[in-house]
């Protein structure tokens, strides 16, 4: 059980905090706060089951205590997106007219006001049975999963697509065993004071159904908050060059449909169902987009010319269950999407798996880069570069906006 205590006088929870000792609570567990902005911070973060708020509370420590403060913060976490919102909510005022005037504000968001008394314990016994309710739900089994890990990334294939992921500088351990067919890497790197946890696997084989089934794997049993997919696909010509890396949205099976017959010929029906990436990891990847200086630096760690490598583009990708060597069925593919960008075999299944979870649903997320165009000549001499590419592009991401989004 985590508490938070939002009071410019922490002495008076002395008595207090020993109290919630003896029902199990750890003195690690409860972080005191001088000032609003203190709270705030300590809520960006970490996910509290109880909150003592001042309503007498500074803005800044030092400052002068105003009701206003302790207002905007509980307006803030009923109407705000930034926090992670308590469990329970319990105002403190020593003030006897203090009470009546604040009670009506925190009763209009179903919190209630205790009454501090340095002569009696009454007050902190109103803390205690809240805090022995707390631990009781606790204790009960979750109704509904929690977030687990930050983020999650899957690639389709071991080498170079997870190899590439690997080499980011994310402190990686061996990998460990989740269930007796998964394993994953465990990593993690710090942004703005901020550990953010990373784990990372490779489906058994490509494919949107190993990928969707590994997906939904990584999903049950780490919770991520982001789940990514890294590695490379085929780019359609003049939309994209070698080296690029892709968003893929929305991604659709471009397979998907019935074959029917009209006058003796036969013709598929095309019903493509398209999923999207997340919004917010989309907005942020727009603002990457347009930092060339940032992406050329991505080809010049590879060790080649920066000129032209590397793009960042956001656009439809379609997915397929065979690998496409006929530049021609791009074509066909386009019929269905005029503005396609590239086609590969596992990003539906991915936002599949992401999209049908129960909740809380990870932001989902595909970035490929693309290693050919899906033609009778093509080689597999880029695709090292273009799973690097891809896996940079991640790095740089989670560098930049990571903290962000997982707020």
């Amino acid at each position: 059980m985590k508490i938070l205590i939002a009071d410019d006088h922490p002495r008076r929870y002395e008595r207090l905090i020993g109290r919630l000792g003896e029902l199990g609570v750890e003195r690690k567990d409860i972080t005191l706060a001088p000032s609003a902005n203190d709270a705030r911070a300590s809520m960006e973060n970490t996910s509290f089951d109880l909150l003592l708020l001042d309503v007498l509370l500074p803005k800044w420590p030092e400052g002068d205590a105003s009701p206003a403060n302790s207002l905007d913060l509980l307006l803030e976490l009923h109407e705000g997106e930034g926090l992670q919102r308590p469990r329970r909510i319990l105002g403190i005022t020593g003030d006897v007219q203090l009470v009546e005037s604040a009670r009506e504000e925190f009763a209009s968001w179903t919190w209630s006001i205790v009454q501090y008394s340095e002569s009696n314990e009454e007050w902190s016994s109103r803390v205690l049975q809240c805090a022995k309710y707390i631990l009781k739900e606790l204790a009960k089994p979750e109704a509904s999963p929690r977030f687990g890990v930050d983020l999650a990334v899957v690639c389709a294939l071991p080498s170079p697509e997870l190899d590439e992921v690997l080499r980011l500088p994310w402190h990686w351990s061996s990998p460990r065993p989740l269930d007796d067919v998964t394993f994953v890497h465990d990593g993690f790197l710090e942004v703005e004071g901020r550990k953010i946890t990373v784990a990372a696997t490779a489906a058994p084989r490509m494919g949107m159904v190993a990928t969707a089934l590994r997906s939904s794997a990584v999903i049950n049993l780490l919770r991520p908050r982001l789940l990514a997919m890294c590695g490379i696909c085929a780019g359609v010509e003049k939309k994209v060059n070698l080296g690029d890396v892709i968003l893929a949205d929305p991604a659709w099976d471009f397979q998907s449909g019935k074959r029917v017959r009209d006058k003796g010929n036969s013709q598929f029906s095309m019903a493509p169902h398209q999923l999207y990436a997340s919004t917010s990891v989309r907005s942020h990847l727009e603002q990457i987009r347009s930092d060339q200086t940032a992406l050329a630096q991505i080809a010049l760690d590879y060790g080649i010319d920066a000129s032209g490598l590397t793009r960042l583009v956001i656009g439809p990708m379609a997915s397929g269950s065979a690998v496409l060597a006929d530049g021609g069925v791009i074509k066909e593919i386009k019929d269905q999407h005029r503005e396609l960008v590239g086609v590969e075999m596992e990003a539906y299944g991915l936002y599949a798996a992401a999209h049908s979870t129960s909740m809380p649903q990870p932001q989902a997320f595909v970035l490929k880069g693309v290693c050919d165009f899906a033609d009778p000549d093509k080689d597999d001499k880029h695709q090292r570069y273009a799973a690097y590419a891809s896996a940079r592009v991640l790095g740089l991401l989670m560098s930049r906006f990571g903290a962000h989004l997982l707020n």
